[in-house]
């Protein structure tokens, strides 16, 4: 890419930071973003993407994306960034082969590697290992060879789940994996504009212009694909937010059944007590 001759593309390198306030735009090198303390909403021509601790994102090699960052309290940020083509330098070696790699190990093959622009929930996979990475660094961020490492390892668990996600596109349907591929990729639409927006009253239209597919198209897919519809997703996100917030923070039950997308306390408890078999109130003293 054009891009890669630019000094940002040009080394490996992790960005660690705390704010509350935060605004970029610009293009990147392929990256893993992680946050704590809070929510990033980003946003790219594919769609909108809000990251939080339960999983981080992922962008590509080249990709132009804005960032924004407003919160009350300090949000804490790490974000792992690959140098241009490491990912296909990666992948090239495992095409070689055990034979190729010792009869030319420095081979200048490249195999194409582009990755599913989403949000991810944390996995045994990932999570070890971006925390490892992560709590490590202030004691042996200066030791190359274990920096080195580290971005063998982090890039070796993206492209297993970068497989994993290729036989879960398999089981939509389509007779052309470039059908299923792109299904899959307007259902991830939906799929991060809910999560990113699930605090607000959206719509199905709204969802379904985002995804460009139909509404029944959208619904039927959708639940396919994640197990619920758009609106069970939504109820679900607004209830696991608010168990968070009832247990971690002193506000009142009417602040956080509005903050999390209900229009009335009401309806909240009523909801709250199906999804969980308790009160807000009796939750917050469990």
């Amino acid at each position: 890419m054009g891009n890669s001759k630019l000094p940002l593309f040009q080394k490996n390198f992790v960005l660690q930071a705390r704010s509350t306030t935060h605004h970029w735009e610009g293009t990147g090198p392929l990256s893993i973003k992680t946050f704590r303390n809070g929510r990033a909403y980003y946003r790219t021509k594919f769609g909108h993407y809000a990251v939080e601790k339960e999983g981080y994102l992922l962008l590509n090699e080249g990709e132009q994306y804005a960032i924004a960052i407003e919160s009350e309290t300090e949000v804490d940020s790490f974000c792992v960034f690959f140098k241009a083509g490491f990912a296909e330098e990666f992948h090239s070696a495992i095409h070689l082969g055990a034979e190729k790699s010792l009869d030319d190990p420095f081979s200048d093959s490249r195999h194409p590697l582009q990755f599913h622009t989403k949000s991810y929930r944390h996995s045994h996979l990932m999570t070890p290992l971006i925390e490892n990475f992560k709590n490590s660094l202030p004691v042996l961020g200066s030791e190359k060879l274990w920096v080195d490492e580290q971005y063998q390892h982090l890039m070796q668990a993206l492209i297993t789940v970068h497989q994993k996600i290729s036989q879960e596109i398999n089981t939509l349907p389509g007779r052309r994996p470039a059908t299923r591929e792109e299904l899959f990729r307007r259902l991830t639409l939906a799929y991060e504009y809910l999560h990113a927006y699930y605090n607000q009253n959206v719509s199905l239209d709204e969802v379904s212009r985002v995804a460009c597919l139909s509404k029944n198209h959208l619904i039927r897919n959708f639940r396919q694909f994640f197990n619920r519809t758009p609106h069970q997703f939504i109820i679900e996100k607004r209830i696991l937010e608010a168990q968070r917030l009832l247990s971690q923070t002193e506000s009142s039950v009417t602040e956080i059944s509005l903050s999390v997308g209900f229009e009335n306390p009401s309806s909240f408890n009523k909801v709250f007590k199906q999804r969980t078999g308790f009160s807000p109130q009796v939750f917050r003293k469990k």
